[in-house]
Parts: C-alpha cells; structure tokens; sequence
C-alpha cells in the first residue's frame, strides 16, 4: 500500500501542472488490494504520466474500477466532472475503455468504492456506477426509480437494479446496502 501511494505522489509531483479534485464531486480514488504485481504498477504509473503529459487534461485521478489491483486513469476537462473518460495500462499501452456523461455530475461512495454517477427530470431518477465489463467496456449499472403514469394525481414508479425490476422495499434496501438514497420526490 506505500508503494502505491508513494507512486501516487510522484505522478502527481511530476505532473504538477494539472491540480487534483479537493472535493470535485466528493472523488477521491481508496486504495483496493489485489494481486497485481509492482512491476506492472510502475509500467502503468509511467505510461500514465506520458500519456497525460501528452494530452493536456487538467484534471484526473487513478482508481482501481473494476477492482482487479490495476488502477485505471480517470479524465476529465472540468475540475467538476460531468464527463469522464477513463483509461486502462493494457498490453504496453494506455487504452481508452469508455466515458460516461451526465448533467448532475459524479460523486465518489467510501462504502461501495465506486464512482456513482445520477440523472433525473420530469419524475425519474437514475443512479449508477461505474465498472468494466468482461468484454473491456465500461459499464453502467443502474438502480432507477421511473415513473410511469399518474393516478389519481399521485405517481406511480417502476424500479430496477442492474436491469432487472425490482419492488419498492427492494429498492429501499438497496439504497441502504450502498449506503446512500436516491434524490427522489419526498411522497413516494
């Protein structure tokens, strides 16, 4: 874990012209563990560093997503993200896996280490994080809260998580387990 955050800290002295998110979005990148090896660590860390150098972004950080012990590069223009791109250290180089946009911008979960993003209007609301799917993508998975129609003046909304619907008690307990509530109407 030193090791990491000593790389940590040396990237971003070298790249002291970009400035790091005090509390952009509330994201700060939590160390996971896994077994990946420091060689590969360094590997990544350099090519990282060229590859911002490179490109100009103004702001990132480094964040093991898809938990497999390799931290992924995550960019965006803003200092207050509502665009990430992310990138992965595959095979010698910096891929591009995806990115991910939303108006109401991003925040970061200390109970699920994921970067949650959130979208609402008109009665909806939309909360999901971000991972990499096997195929090498990123990935979204949802817990949302939809209305559907309007009866007797009061709405009626359908549920679901990561695709599938899902009760009203189940999306309440989901809330829980992460650790945090959907911004929804105070009625339903």
């Amino acid at each position: 874990m030193k090791k990491s955050i000593i790389c940590m800290m040396i990237l971003v002295i070298t790249l002291c012209s970009f400035s790091v998110p005090g509390t952009a979005g509330g994201i700060f990148p939590v160390e996971v563990s896994a077994k990946v090896s420091s060689t590969s660590k360094k590997k990544a860390a350099r090519e990282y560093r060229y590859y911002m150098d490179a490109t100009g972004y103004p702001w990132f950080f480094m964040m093991d997503i898809d938990r497999d012990g390799s931290k992924e590069l995550v960019v965006s223009h803003e200092a207050s993200p509502y665009r990430l791109i992310i990138y992965k250290y595959r095979n010698g180089v910096v891929q591009l896996i995806g990115e991910d946009t939303t108006t109401f911008g991003y925040r970061y979960n200390k109970k699920t280490k994921r970067i949650h993003g959130l979208w609402g209007g008109c009665g909806s609301i939309q909360d999901w994080y971000l991972t990499i799917s096997k195929s090498g993508k990123l990935k979204k998975v949802y817990l949302s809260m939809i209305e559907e129609r309007v009866v007797n003046g009061k709405p009626v909304y359908s549920y679901s998580y990561a695709g599938k619907k899902i009760s009203k008690k189940s999306i309440l307990e989901k809330e829980k387990s992460v650790g945090q509530g959907l911004c929804r109407p105070e009625d339903v």
